[in-house]
């Protein structure tokens, strides 16, 4: 089980934080502190408006901690705010209120290199990233089958199960069976890692 960092300017921890992890640390001006060694410790980063803004923030910690996977905690989440949490790094972002049950959820996805993003804001952030600059991965798609192909667009399109498999003519269970067999070629663990990755858009993937 890996430390549990929460890097944040409040002195206490939240309750929910500290009913997740008993043995959790507090840390402040982490850039004072000794680093934890490569993929000994997840990162909670508590965001809080006016500090720095949220790619600088989390870069920072990348490269004060490498490959410590961070998780970035928002008072009132947002979907541009998640977005650039994600884009500059980030392997989740969720409410910093959430329920003690769902912190270790999230800790265990992203310890085992999965991206955790709350429902609520999942499609919105699918929609978003389809809409980014960047250009399609074409070195990526070349691994795939055109019908695979075609599901990996339309998630990165930010499509759901549905209503890639209404447009295909083929059933949901045969889109999640693409999907699984996209996830394990590509080197993906959710949809959302398969948008940033179709998408073009460049994202430290440190959970390893």
């Amino acid at each position: 089980m890996r430390a549990n960092l929460f890097i944040t300017a409040r002195t206490t921890p939240l309750d929910n934080w500290l009913a997740a992890f008993p043995g959790l640390t507090l840390l402040d001006d982490f850039s004072q502190a000794v680093p934890p060694a490569p993929c000994t410790a997840l990162l909670w980063l508590h965001l809080a408006p006016g500090i720095e803004a949220v790619p600088a923030r989390v870069e920072r910690l990348h490269r004060w901690a490498p490959g410590c996977p961070l998780i970035a905690l928002a008072n009132r989440p947002a979907e541009a705010e998640g977005l650039l949490a994600l884009e500059a790094g980030a392997s989740g972002y969720l409410s910093s209120l959430a329920a003690p049950a769902v912190l270790h959820q999230v800790a265990e996805v992203v310890e085992q290199g999965g991206t955790w993003v709350g429902q609520d804001l999942m499609q919105r952030l699918l929609t978003r990233l389809a809409r980014h600059d960047g250009q399609h991965d074409v070195q990526a798609l070349r691994k795939l089958t055109a019908r695979e192909r075609t599901v990996a667009l339309g998630v990165a399109a930010g499509d759901s199960n549905k209503e890639i498999a209404r447009r295909l003519g083929i059933s949901e269970r045969t889109v999640k069976f693409h999907l699984s067999a996209i996830f394990q070629l590509l080197g993906v663990r959710d949809r959302l890692q398969l948008a940033v990755l179709v998408n073009g858009i460049p994202a430290r993937r440190d959970a390893a």
